[in-house]
């Protein structure tokens, strides 16, 4: 009796298993597919050149390459060679095509290389880019470069209401209709060469502490004037993550003895010699944000150049950072890349922390769906953002959006299949994390 309620048991089990991966999975997979991709986008984080400047270049198939150029140095490409080469409208594209074709062959396999061969698919016709084909892209993306091919791109191709711009003070200039911007003030932090700057601008002479702190908080008001929806911060490129506590003491002493030797040392030592400043600044810039209600995004894990020591962007470095702010809203950034788990652990410990997954899909869709799919267990579902072009051209933010809808939409389907949640919540969590979150974050105008 007992073996018979077992094998009952089992080809119960059975049965289900094969309805849930025959018609009903593929169901599931086209359903949820089907919703992720008529999400309306924000994107949380480009570098986007104006519109204006993109039409005054001579574009062609190498002034798209962007992250692709990454993985070129990475494979031995000399950057300042190549960069003068690509750049160059002056050089032959046969030229340009010979120089990048040494390192495509082996760097093709990469995301940043499929996002760039699905942008060239599906935005300009062409199948692939090869010694045949690169001729005619070059001419085709050329002739697409005139007003309106931004909104074409981004708003009718890619599904995307709002891009969030990370371009200095020109992104206050940009079409609120598209456009968001972010300021950076990691300027503060180094005042080496930006005091003279900041006196000529605000009409002020700074010998303390005191007016260096001044100028940071009529930084913050003029960047609220401007309507600039966050701080963004990168000092990651340029320092470990280590933000120690300095007190005001401390930073003084350090801001009198660097300012009194102002010209007579190096940039260099400067630098070595003004950490307490920095981490004293950096405390500010972070107690500021909360002061004028302004998130605060900081760079975190992977670096765009190369030999970069990613050790020192490591997110978890910032933990006691948050800790001493918690009214501030902090928003890390990159997924964290390569250090997903210690983001995400941060992130259901920290109620102030919002994990933003902007560049991740095209650094590794693999990554990405790991990252969503354990986020998806253990963070609530309001604090992450799920997508973010980060690139110069609007054909990599196509593509990167594809990659995105692409990944969610499997890893939401295969929790569905395994019987984690239903259909309706993993809808509602596509919609939040690739739209409805990015909001309310940034606090855009719109429902």
């Amino acid at each position: 009796m007992r073996r018979s309620y077992s094998l009952a048991v089992f080809v119960m089990a059975a049965l289900v298993s094969s309805t849930v991966g025959g018609q009903d999975s593929a169901g599931v997979r086209k359903r949820i597919a089907q919703t992720v991709s008529s999400i309306r986008l924000i994107d949380t984080h480009e570098h986007f050149w104006t519109e204006a400047e993109r039409n005054a270049k001579q574009m062609n198939l190498f002034q798209l390459l962007h992250y692709v150029s990454s993985d070129m140095w990475a494979d031995g490409l000399d950057r300042t060679g190549s960069e003068k080469v690509f750049n160059d409208p002056s050089v032959p594209l046969e030229q340009k095509w010979e120089m990048f074709n040494r390192h495509w062959p082996t760097m093709r396999n990469t995301a940043y290389s499929r996002a760039l061969l699905r942008a060239a698919k599906d935005l300009y016709g062409v199948e692939d880019i090869s010694a045949e084909s690169y001729h005619a892209l070059s001419e085709k993306i050329q002739a697409a470069n005139r007003p309106g091919w931004y909104a074409e791109v981004l708003r009718k191709r890619a599904g995307i209401d709002i891009s969030i711009c990370d371009i200095g003070q020109a992104g206050a200039k940009l079409d609120p209709a598209m456009f968001r911007a972010v300021i950076r003030l990691d300027e503060f932090t180094l005042p080496a060469d930006i005091i003279p700057v900041v006196e000529k601008r605000d009409k002020v002479t700074i010998t303390s502490l005191a007016d260096w702190e001044a100028a940071l908080d009529q930084a913050f008001v003029r960047a609220k004037e401007a309507g600039f929806v966050a701080i963004k911060s990168g000092l990651a490129y340029n320092r470990s993550l280590n933000y120690r506590d300095v007190n005001q003491t401390e930073a003084e002493a350090c801001f009198k003895s660097l300012v009194a030797r102002r010209g007579t040392i190096s940039r260099d030592e400067w630098r070595r010699e003004s950490l307490p400043l920095q981490d004293y600044m950096f405390g500010r810039i972070a107690a500021n944000c909360a002061k004028y209600n302004l998130p605060l995004q900081i760079h975190t894990g992977l670096f765009y150049d190369t030999w970069r020591d990613v050790t020192q962007s490591n997110p978890s470095l910032l933990t006691p950072l948050i800790i001493r702010n918690p009214k501030t809203r902090f928003v890390l950034m990159h997924g964290g890349y390569p250090y997903g788990t210690e983001l995400l652990a941060m992130a259901k410990n920290l109620p102030n922390v919002v994990l933003d997954m902007c560049w991740v899909y095209v650094i590794s869709p693999s990554y990405a769906y790991r990252f969503i799919n354990e986020a998806i267990e253990t963070v609530p579902a309001d604090k992450l953002l799920g997508f973010g072009g980060d690139y110069q051209v609007p054909e990599g933010a196509y593509g990167h959006a594809v990659m995105c809808r692409e990944t969610v939409s499997r890893v939401l389907a295969d929790k569905v299949i395994e019987g984690y949640w239903t259909e309706e919540e993993a809808v509602k969590y596509a919609r939040l994390i690739l739209r409805e979150n990015a909001i309310r974050v940034f606090g855009l105008p719109l429902s």
